[in-house]
């Protein structure tokens, strides 16, 4: 019974040096193989061994990494919590921590992790290095910020709707009661008067009801990318609105420089080019006898751009910071608009990937509304760039 036990103790000191080399080697494919990022960091920080996940999260490949301390790529704000934990870990406070941090990228954006670390000892407890397990939570980040923006935005749109329904249909109410009083006592004319301020205000009202459908419409219509010939658009959407006041009155030019069609959600691009070329209609300055509209495409630098040019009221330099914020009106002496045209404007180029700037004319009239898209692989015809004339006094 004795030899029995003394040789199975024989048999584990034979099998001790295999088992652990097999260890070693596990560890080893599964840090190389691991869907996360991982390293070994030495106490003062520096990366001693890393993977190919890791690299890619922060885009430093695995010789540059080697190079550097992971001090050196941890946000500023982000850092002295990190060196916090790490101290309780080597004065044996705790065992392991798990925090949230920002990481640069070596392009210089900023990446979001979820950070866990652990600390391996010697046999005389004397540190040996941190393992790192980093995983890229940037993109959970984003839809979470996103849903916190939407949902404080969906607040204030309930209460700024509500605010604006209830004064037309209480203005109504009032109405209502005036043209009956005034037909009671026979005064028609000012019966009819009144009717058609209540029109108006019917109008407006029906007006702001189109427009929060649309908005709702650009946030929750799932549409596919197809290819669009944007030309055939503005022509169209010149057509549909030549019945607005004042429409006669513009000089109207197109300049279709681009030749070709984008990729593109085709009720949400839409949607841009009506705000832009309505509004050019609507904020006419009346006084101008050459009142004009232009609206030009190209291609500049793998991009699509669609500008619309008028030589309107403009927006004032005070109002540009709320220029897309919703129901915001900059021309109080106007009744037209509704507020919400340039908001959804926003919405949907933030939906295409899509940039958009407002610009001041070289002359400081008007306004230039910008709007670009990146294009696809495949370039579509266009004229050379040289021959495209743009305002240079943009603004973000």
């Amino acid at each position: 019974m004795v030899k029995k036990i003394i040789d199975m103790f024989k048999g584990r000191r034979l099998r001790a040096p295999l088992i652990n080399l097999e260890h070693k080697d596990m560890f080893r494919l599964a840090m190389e193989h691991s869907a996360i990022g991982m390293a070994l960091i030495s106490p003062d920080g520096t990366w001693l061994k890393v993977n190919k996940a890791i690299c890619d999260i922060v885009g430093y490949s695995e010789k540059e990494l080697l190079k550097i301390d992971f001090q050196s790529i941890t946000h500023p704000d982000d850092l002295r919590a990190d060196l916090t934990f790490l101290e309780q870990i080597l004065a044996g406070d705790i065992q392991t921590y798990n925090m949230e941090k920002r990481y640069f990228h070596k392009s210089g954006r900023l990446i979001w992790a979820n950070l866990t670390v652990s600390l391996v000892r010697n046999r005389a407890q004397q540190p040996l290095y941190f393992i790192s397990q980093i995983q890229d939570i940037t993109l959970q980040k984003k839809a979470s910020v996103d849903l916190l923006q939407d949902k404080q935005e969906m607040e204030e749109f309930a209460y700024r709707l509500t605010h604006d329904l209830r004064s037309p249909l209480s203005s109504m109410g009032c109405l209502m009661k005036m043209i009956s009083q005034q037909i009671s006592n026979g005064d028609i004319p000012s019966a009819l008067k009144t009717v058609q301020t209540s029109y108006d205000g019917l109008t407006k009202l029906s007006d702001l009801v189109s427009s929060v459908l649309d908005v709702s419409k650009v946030k929750l219509q799932e549409e596919n990318t197809q290819p669009i010939d944007v030309s055939v658009i503005v022509c169209e959407t010149l057509a549909a609105l030549s019945n607005m006041e004042n429409f006669e009155r513009l000089d109207i030019e197109t300049r279709f420089e681009y030749i070709g069609t984008i990729n593109t959600q085709p009720y949400k691009f839409t949607q841009i080019i009506d705000n832009f070329i309505s509004n050019a209609i609507k904020y006419q300055d009346t006084s101008k006898t050459n009142s004009f509209l232009r609206v030009l495409t190209y291609k500049l630098n793998q991009e699509f751009i669609l500008e619309v040019h008028d030589n309107g009221l403009g927006i004032d330099e005070v109002y540009r910071k709320k220029l897309f914020q919703m129901f915001e009106r900059f021309h109080p002496a106007a009744s037209v608009g509704t507020g919400l045209g340039l908001y959804m404007v926003k919405k949907s180029a933030d939906l295409l990937g899509a940039k958009l700037v407002y610009a001041v004319p070289e002359n400081g009239k008007g306004s230039i509304f910008r709007v670009t898209l990146p294009l696809d692989n495949i370039p579509p015809l266009t004229l050379p760039d040289s021959e495209i004339k743009t305002s240079q006094q943009f603004v973000q």
